[in-house]
């Protein structure tokens, strides 16, 4: 270490070249991180807000995609950066993705030699959008400001993304409209419900486990309205898909057990939406939408059809849907568990629907290419290696975030402990979500997966040190 007493080494004294060349990279440096961080916003704003619409976004007559656009951005800005290896090293779910990866990059190499490329490329994206894991997580270990930023931004995109959800939901996939995304068949209004649902609860899970423990008591109402609004859009949204349904109420019940500090705001919140559902009921109050109508009656007609013995012979829409998902579950399962398949599956390029003359509805519509489960994808795609690398990255990531968030609630820091809930919540959510819908294959509900993978990496790292800080000496810490 440098002793400060001493007078600088010729040529680094103030002003001179050397201090200039430094400064000057240390500036280019920040503005990189801070172009970074803001093309991240743009882009996980843009999915919130607009879904599949945002996504199908593209550069005109080729596949380049705006999200993977901003991924290639953000290698170039992480490749520069010496934190990358840092934040790997530190991180035991950051490695355990980077071998998941680099599996999948084994086997994507392999289908572009015997498939379409651009079918192989689409297929891939169960395991290259994890690419935006180690770019937020970089991102947030080399430059301090990042993760208070990420805080801010979410917290102010709330209320927009919950006025812009019901529009959106009510107007969702209207080919009426007649505006289409440039270069596309794809409307302006193309939206999934599941994904508004999810993104639903992982705002109710901010507002109770993040915001709720450090509010003030001025601001309790404002947080209680939003809660609010959230849990009506998850039950619009709920109206329309039933996956959404299991992933909110398995996630919300997380959030009360995990939120202890929010539980007397937690009951004000059920009372209000009890109240409105009842009002609803009362007044039957309903409307129309592409597929389901919504209304009180369809919300619990989708609860019950949860359970598959509600109507065993898909007589009706909602148990129809089930009975052609797991009819196309098990073919693949049992294709994929033969000899030839057994370790590394189908890999990616043959199209695994239309092998067993499977489209996505009852109705000629767009190419359905996988099982129509992202976790299954998975084991079919990557056979039992890659199934098992699936389990163990997951696994490992949910058990560092439980220990930092343990860490982090013996050192007083309610919000940090809070975070770690929240992205435990909201992964949980999105995983339920992609039992129903290949979710996790499309840029608008995996980027966001990911990102929430990798930020949540960076803080567990915290929590280490935390853990340290506590152990230590007290001398150490001095």
């Amino acid at each position: 270490m440098t002793d400060p007493t001493l007078p600088p080494a010729r040529g680094y004294e103030p002003g001179s070249e050397v201090q200039t060349a430094i400064r000057s990279t240390r500036r280019h440096r920040t503005l990189r991180y801070q172009s970074l961080a803001r093309v991240l916003g743009v882009i996980l704003a843009g999915y919130l807000l607009f879904d599949r619409a945002f996504a199908w976004i593209h550069i005109p007559g080729t596949p380049l995609f705006v999200g993977e656009l901003a991924m290639v951005f953000g290698l170039y800005v992480v490749a520069r950066s010496r934190e990358v290896g840092r934040f790997v090293k530190l991180s035991p779910p950051m490695q355990i993705l980077i071998v998941f990866m680099g599996y999948g990059a084994v086997l994507t190499v392999f289908g572009m030699i015997t498939n379409d490329m651009q079918d192989t490329a689409r297929d891939a994206a169960i395991w290259y959008y994890g690419l935006f894991a180690i770019i937020i997580g970089t991102l947030a270990k080399a430059w301090e400001p990042a993760y208070e930023l990420f805080l801010r931004w979410y917290t102010r995109i709330i209320p927009i993304f919950l006025g812009i959800g019901v529009v959106r939901l009510i107007y969702a996939n209207r080919l009426d409209i007649g505006i289409l995304i440039p270069d596309s068949d794809v409307p302006v209004t193309s939206h999934k419900p599941g994904n508004l649902g999810v993104q639903a609860v992982l705002a109710v899970a901010f507002l109770l486990l993040v915001i709720a423990p450090e509010i003030e008591r001025k601001d309790r109402l404002r947080n209680t309205a939003l809660t609010v609004a959230a849990l009506l859009l998850l039950a619009l949204a709920g109206t329309q898909n039933r996956g959404v349904l299991v992933a909110g109420f398995v996630a919300l019940l997380i959030v009360y057990l995990a939120g202890r500090e929010a539980r007397p705001m937690m009951g004000s919140v059920l009372m209000v939406l009890i109240a409105a559902l009842i009002l609803a009921f009362s007044f039957n109050i309903r409307f129309d939408l592409e597929r389901r109508t919504v209304s009180v009656d369809q919300l619990f007609s989708n609860i019950l059809s949860i359970d598959y013995d509600f109507d065993p012979d898909g007589t009706n829409e909602d148990d129809g849907t089930i009975a052609w998902r797991i009819q196309l579950w098990t073919l693949v399962m049992e294709d994929t568990f033969t000899a030839e398949r057994f370790l590394s599956g189908f890999g990616f390029g043959p199209n695994l629907a239309a092998r067993y003359g499977f489209v996505a509805g009852p109705d000629v519509g767009p190419e359905l290419r996988n099982p129509h489960n992202s976790h299954l994808s998975v084991v079919a795609r990557m056979g039992l290696i890659g199934a098992g690398l699936w389990l163990a990255l997951w696994g490992i990531w949910f058990r560092t975030l439980h220990r930092a968030r343990k860490r982090f609630q013996l050192a007083d820091q309610d919000q940090k402990a809070g975070f770690m809930a929240w992205c435990m919540v909201g992964a949980l959510a999105m995983l339920i979500n992609g039992v129903f819908d290949p979710s996790l294959e499309g840029p608008q509900a995996a980027i966001w997966l990911w990102c929430i993978f990798g930020l949540g990496a960076f803080v567990a790292i915290e929590g280490t040190v935390v853990r340290w800080s506590r152990a230590a000496p007290g001398w150490t810490r001095r």
